[in-house]
């Protein structure tokens, strides 16, 4: 069971990892790396298509919940369909899975390169590609290229991804759709595991999820 929640998160973070990164100051054209400031976002995540030899589609047409803190620079990824969450420290490299109904969590290394490869950096190549309008909101579009991987992303000027298509060898191809955008105070206890639950030792890692299997840090 908790093998499987690994697997369906990977998904999550698959079409989510394309948000986030620091904001380089070498003048060059380029979108925010991050938000500027807290926002809860809802997207439609879709896996259109799995890499070879890899099961496809189990994000595909599900509703996820971003909540990001521009103070902290965490992350909180909540899918309906799925009995808990994932809280994201790209600043410490960790990732947390709380599950509600065992009122536990696990602690588990982050490697930035399981969000598709897509994980916005310096490192990346921007160019405009024009403008549009979702979720009620303007946005620039822009092609994002890298080694490894291609995205097509339109990005609101806070930094608040709202559009995006992209593909890399590993991850496959996904695609995401901000549905609504909420710029509320994002409270800080929601970034971290409630008072009281059990951290519980992290189990053998899917394939790409990021770190190697072991114990939790901590």
């Amino acid at each position: 069971m908790i093998r499987q929640k690994l697997i369906a998160f990977r998904w999550m973070l698959a079409g989510i990892g394309l948000l986030g990164g620091t904001v380089a100051a070498d003048g060059a054209e380029r979108p925010p790396f991050a938000p500027t400031r807290d926002v809860a976002v809802v997207y439609q995540v879709e896996a259109t298509q799995a890499p070879a030899g890899q099961a496809g589609g189990q994000a595909g047409g599900q509703t996820v919940k971003m909540s990001y803190s521009a103070a902290s620079g965490r992350l909180r990824l909540e899918q309906p369909s799925m009995p808990g969450y994932m809280l994201i420290d790209r600043a410490s490299g960790r990732m947390t899975m709380v599950m509600d109904q065992m009122r536990s969590f696990m602690d588990m290394p982050f490697d930035a390169k399981a969000g598709a490869g897509l994980l916005l950096n310096d490192k990346m190549t921007f160019s405009r590609a024009g403008a549009d309008r979702v979720a009620g909101m303007a946005c620039t579009v822009w092609n994002v290229t890298s080694d490894k991987a291609t995205a097509r992303l339109c990005i609101a000027e806070d930094g608040v991804i709202l559009r995006g298509t992209g593909s890399d060898p590993k991850h496959g191809e996904g695609k995401l759709l901000a549905t609504s955008v909420s710029y509320a105070s994002q409270p800080a206890a929601i970034f971290s595991p409630p008072p009281g639950f059990l951290r519980m030792e992290m189990p053998a890692m899917p394939p790409n999820l990021g770190g190697k299997p072991g114990k939790s840090p901590g």
